[in-house]
Protein backbone atom coordinates (compact mmCIF):
# COMPACT_ATOMS: atom_id res chain seq x y z
CA UNK A 1 0.00 0.00 0.00
CA UNK A 2 2.79 2.16 0.55
CA UNK A 3 5.91 2.00 -1.79
CA UNK A 4 9.23 1.19 -1.12
CA UNK A 5 10.75 4.73 -2.50
CA UNK A 6 8.06 6.42 0.11
CA UNK A 7 9.76 4.71 3.00
CA UNK A 8 12.77 5.15 1.88
CA UNK A 9 12.48 8.63 2.36
CA UNK A 10 11.74 8.59 5.44
CA UNK A 11 13.86 5.89 7.03
CA UNK A 12 16.60 8.56 5.34
CA UNK A 13 14.75 11.96 7.07
CA UNK A 14 13.33 10.36 10.04
CA UNK A 15 15.33 11.97 12.64
CA UNK A 16 14.63 15.30 10.92
CA UNK A 17 11.33 15.09 9.79
CA UNK A 18 10.55 13.72 13.79
CA UNK A 19 12.57 16.72 15.01
CA UNK A 20 10.87 19.54 12.48
CA UNK A 21 7.01 18.14 13.22
CA UNK A 22 7.39 17.22 17.07
CA UNK A 23 5.94 20.22 18.28
CA UNK A 24 3.60 21.16 15.50
CA UNK A 25 0.59 22.72 17.03
CA UNK A 26 -2.27 20.01 16.43
CA UNK A 27 -3.91 20.34 19.61
CA UNK A 28 -7.46 21.83 18.12
CA UNK A 29 -7.84 18.25 15.79
CA UNK A 30 -6.32 16.38 18.95
CA UNK A 31 -9.47 17.87 21.03
CA UNK A 32 -12.28 17.06 18.50
CA UNK A 33 -11.16 13.65 17.77
CA UNK A 34 -11.24 13.24 21.74
CA UNK A 35 -14.38 14.26 22.07
CA UNK A 36 -15.41 11.41 20.65
CA UNK A 37 -13.65 9.01 22.45
CA UNK A 38 -14.46 7.00 26.01
CA UNK A 39 -11.34 8.36 28.69
CA UNK A 40 -10.68 4.71 28.82
CA UNK A 41 -10.70 3.68 25.25
CA UNK A 42 -7.64 2.68 23.96
CA UNK A 43 -6.54 4.19 20.48
CA UNK A 44 -4.73 2.87 17.70
CA UNK A 45 -1.83 5.42 15.49
CA UNK A 46 -1.62 4.37 12.40
CA UNK A 47 1.12 5.81 10.65
CA UNK A 48 2.44 7.16 13.72
CA UNK A 49 5.78 9.10 12.24
CA UNK A 50 7.93 10.23 15.27
CA UNK A 51 5.55 9.74 17.34
CA UNK A 52 4.53 13.02 18.05
CA UNK A 53 0.58 12.49 18.81
CA UNK A 54 1.09 9.05 20.25
CA UNK A 55 2.92 10.16 22.86
CA UNK A 56 0.24 13.46 23.52
CA UNK A 57 -2.49 10.99 23.60
CA UNK A 58 -0.65 8.29 26.69
CA UNK A 59 0.06 11.97 28.38
CA UNK A 60 -3.84 12.34 28.57
CA UNK A 61 -4.68 9.28 29.71
CA UNK A 62 -4.80 6.67 26.77
CA UNK A 63 -3.52 3.50 25.95
CA UNK A 64 -2.20 3.43 22.42
CA UNK A 65 -0.97 1.47 20.17
CA UNK A 66 1.04 3.02 17.33
CA UNK A 67 2.87 1.22 13.92
CA UNK A 68 4.36 2.99 11.05
CA UNK A 69 5.68 1.21 7.93
CA UNK A 70 9.28 3.18 7.87
CA UNK A 71 11.56 1.06 10.20
CA UNK A 72 13.89 4.14 11.30
CA UNK A 73 10.66 5.90 12.15
CA UNK A 74 9.15 3.65 14.37
CA UNK A 75 13.16 3.54 16.10
CA UNK A 76 12.93 7.17 16.66
CA UNK A 77 8.48 7.07 17.55
CA UNK A 78 9.73 3.92 20.31
CA UNK A 79 12.67 6.44 21.59
CA UNK A 80 10.19 9.25 21.89
CA UNK A 81 7.38 7.51 23.43
CA UNK A 82 9.01 4.99 25.77
CA UNK A 83 7.22 2.73 23.89
CA UNK A 84 6.87 -0.78 21.33
CA UNK A 85 6.01 0.88 17.78
CA UNK A 86 5.43 -2.15 15.30
CA UNK A 87 7.26 -1.81 11.92
CA UNK A 88 4.31 -2.62 9.35
CA UNK A 89 2.52 -0.77 6.76
CA UNK A 90 -1.76 -0.69 6.85
CA UNK A 91 -2.10 -4.26 4.79
CA UNK A 92 -0.01 -5.75 7.21
CA UNK A 93 -1.12 -4.59 10.43
CA UNK A 94 -2.64 -7.61 12.60
CA UNK A 95 -4.76 -5.70 15.67
CA UNK A 96 -4.86 -7.86 18.96
CA UNK A 97 -7.16 -5.21 20.77
CA UNK A 98 -11.19 -3.56 19.58
CA UNK A 99 -10.10 0.42 19.92
CA UNK A 100 -12.25 3.17 20.31
CA UNK A 101 -10.49 5.30 18.13
CA UNK A 102 -8.34 5.14 14.93
CA UNK A 103 -5.98 8.33 14.52
CA UNK A 104 -4.35 8.44 10.83
CA UNK A 105 -3.06 11.52 10.98
CA UNK A 106 -1.13 12.81 7.46
CA UNK A 107 -0.60 8.97 6.70
CA UNK A 108 -2.91 7.72 4.13
CA UNK A 109 -2.01 10.48 1.81
CA UNK A 110 0.84 8.18 1.14
CA UNK A 111 -1.49 5.15 -0.13
CA UNK A 112 -1.99 4.37 -3.73
CA UNK A 113 -5.86 4.71 -4.40
CA UNK A 114 -6.60 1.40 -4.52
CA UNK A 115 -5.09 1.09 -0.50
CA UNK A 116 -6.82 4.02 0.59
CA UNK A 117 -10.08 2.19 -0.02
CA UNK A 118 -9.43 -0.75 1.37
CA UNK A 119 -7.98 0.53 4.56
CA UNK A 120 -11.42 1.92 5.58
CA UNK A 121 -12.92 -1.86 4.21
CA UNK A 122 -10.15 -3.31 6.72
CA UNK A 123 -9.76 -0.85 9.33
CA UNK A 124 -13.68 -0.52 10.80
CA UNK A 125 -13.12 -3.96 11.69
CA UNK A 126 -10.53 -2.91 14.42
CA UNK A 127 -13.38 -0.52 15.92
CA UNK A 128 -15.53 -1.24 18.69
CA UNK A 129 -19.45 -0.14 18.67
CA UNK A 130 -19.20 3.44 18.20
CA UNK A 131 -15.83 3.69 17.49
CA UNK A 132 -14.31 6.49 15.29
CA UNK A 133 -11.20 6.80 12.38
CA UNK A 134 -10.03 10.69 12.35
CA UNK A 135 -8.05 10.47 9.26
CA UNK A 136 -6.50 13.83 7.53
CA UNK A 137 -5.49 14.09 3.52
CA UNK A 138 -3.73 17.12 1.72
CA UNK A 139 -6.67 19.07 -0.97
CA UNK A 140 -6.01 20.34 -3.96
CA UNK A 141 -2.80 18.30 -5.15
CA UNK A 142 -2.79 15.71 -8.07
CA UNK A 143 -1.85 12.66 -7.05
CA UNK A 144 1.69 11.88 -8.10
CA UNK A 145 5.73 11.96 -6.55
CA UNK A 146 7.53 14.42 -4.81
CA UNK A 147 10.32 16.38 -5.98
CA UNK A 148 11.83 13.99 -2.73
CA UNK A 149 10.07 10.56 -4.17
CA UNK A 150 7.11 10.66 -1.81
CA UNK A 151 4.07 9.25 -3.09
CA UNK A 152 1.01 11.51 -2.33
CA UNK A 153 -2.56 10.82 -2.90
CA UNK A 154 -5.30 13.85 -3.03
CA UNK A 155 -8.53 14.24 -1.68
CA UNK A 156 -11.68 15.60 -2.92
CA UNK A 157 -15.49 15.22 -2.24
CA UNK A 158 -15.58 12.31 -3.86
CA UNK A 159 -13.11 10.23 -2.93
CA UNK A 160 -14.74 11.30 0.70
CA UNK A 161 -18.71 10.30 -1.25
CA UNK A 162 -16.80 6.80 -2.27
CA UNK A 163 -16.01 5.96 1.15
CA UNK A 164 -19.16 6.22 2.18
CA UNK A 165 -20.84 4.84 -0.46
CA UNK A 166 -18.64 1.27 0.57
CA UNK A 167 -18.83 1.47 3.64
CA UNK A 168 -22.49 2.05 4.95
CA UNK A 169 -21.86 1.24 8.26
CA UNK A 170 -19.43 4.22 8.85
CA UNK A 171 -21.15 7.45 9.12
CA UNK A 172 -19.46 11.18 8.82
CA UNK A 173 -19.63 12.61 11.66
CA UNK A 174 -17.02 16.09 10.79
CA UNK A 175 -15.68 17.12 8.05
CA UNK A 176 -13.61 20.62 8.20
CA UNK A 177 -10.47 21.77 6.81
CA UNK A 178 -7.71 23.81 8.02
CA UNK A 179 -4.54 25.32 7.13
CA UNK A 180 -0.64 23.68 6.91
CA UNK A 181 0.60 24.53 10.53
CA UNK A 182 4.40 23.73 9.09
CA UNK A 183 3.01 27.19 7.10
CA UNK A 184 2.92 25.56 3.67
CA UNK A 185 0.02 27.26 0.98
CA UNK A 186 -1.67 23.36 1.59
CA UNK A 187 -5.50 23.04 3.16
CA UNK A 188 -6.05 19.82 4.82
CA UNK A 189 -9.06 18.06 5.07
CA UNK A 190 -10.03 16.22 8.12
CA UNK A 191 -12.59 13.74 8.72
CA UNK A 192 -14.31 11.47 11.22
CA UNK A 193 -16.24 8.80 10.66
CA UNK A 194 -18.14 6.76 13.21
CA UNK A 195 -19.14 3.50 13.42
CA UNK A 196 -22.79 3.27 12.92
CA UNK A 197 -23.56 -0.10 14.14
Amino acid sequence: MIDKSTISYYDAHAEEYAEKTKYVYMFDVRSVFLKYLDPAGRILDAGCGGGRDMRIFMENGFTVDGFDASPEMCRVASAWTGEPVQCCDFESYVPRFTYTGIWACASLLHCTEEGFFAFFRRYKEFLGSSGVIYFSMKTGIEDGYDGEGRWYLGFNDRRLQQILTENPDLRRVKYWKTTDNLHRDLTWANVILQKAF
